[in-house]
């Protein structure tokens, strides 16, 4: 059984990831690992926080997450749910968890601000673009429903490793999804039949993928009009360094991703 760990900081954003997790795995026979990780402010003491202080918080956030624990488990009975109270950096605490569970995904919430911008705090950042396992981010209003449509957001320039493949396949066998290959070309479109093809290979017939090319000057504009015409449940992104997606997942883009508050979005290293 696969297991899906999810990250709590206590905010309506985060219950709702929760939620959306706990759908998720109730429909596609996973189980859940409710993750609070408290990192001890650098220099505490400078700040002037005593080590009694920082316990008394984690003991009110481990209280908390208990909380959390039962109400979810009162909602999903028969989930498998489990919760763990790290003390640790952020990112090192979910690099550690991921090697220990080997996790299918991790998820989080996005919490939904101003101008129904998503806020993107470092945390999530760092964990988006460094962890080895995929990192599912769900805004905050969105709620879980089955996943019927899910889109990939394809780079005909770049190189798929069989690994990122494997990711994506398990995934849309699980679900049983219908899978969009999704390319926006900011010019004109160029001969694409040589790399579709290549691409219907490596997922196989049992998977079939739809491929659709998009026209438009803004890549994010495309993919947004694109998952409202074909009401996609799920995007999928590979954030390569120095690549379109890897830039947007930094608070300066932060105002261009608003775009596609509509959906959740799983980053796939």
């Amino acid at each position: 059984m696969e297991t899906i760990i999810v990250t709590t900081d206590f905010s309506a954003a985060s219950a709702n990831a929760l939620n959306y997790a706990c759908g998720f795995a109730n429909d596609n026979n996973a189980n859940i690992v409710l993750a609070r990780i408290y990192s001890v402010p650098a220099g505490y003491a400078a700040e002037g926080l005593s080590q009694v202080s920082v316990n008394d918080a984690i003991d009110t956030d481990n209280a908390r997450l208990q909380q959390e624990l039962e109400r979810v488990t009162d909602s999903y009975p028969r989930l498998a749910i489990d919760a763990r109270m790290v003390v640790e950096d952020f990112d090192e605490a979910l690099q550690q968890l991921s090697k220990e569970l080997n996790p299918q995904m991790i998820v989080m919430g996005a919490v939904t601000g101003y101008a129904e911008l998503w806020q993107w705090g470092d945390d999530w950042l760092d964990a988006v673009l460094s962890l080895p396992c995929p990192v599912l981010v769900i805004p905050g209003h969105i709620e879980y429903s089955p996943i019927l449509n899910i889109a990939f957001a394809c780079d005909y320039k770049s190189v798929y490793q069989p690994d990122h493949v494997a990711k994506m396949r398990k995934l849309v066998q699980l679900t049983k999804a219908d899978f969009y290959i999704v390319h926006v070309t900011t010019g004109k479109p160029e001969d694409e039949e040589e790399k579709r093809e290549a691409l219907a290979a490596a997922f196989g017939e049992d998977i079939d993928p739809q491929f659709i090319t998009v026209e438009n000057k803004q890549v994010l504009a495309g993919i947004a009009a694109f998952e409202q015409q074909y009401a996609i449940d799920l995007l999928l992104v590979i954030p390569r360094r120095h690549g379109i997606w890897h830039n947007l997942f930094n608070k300066s883009y932060s105002r261009q991703l608003a775009q596609l508050n509509n959906l959740p979005v799983m980053a796939i290293h």
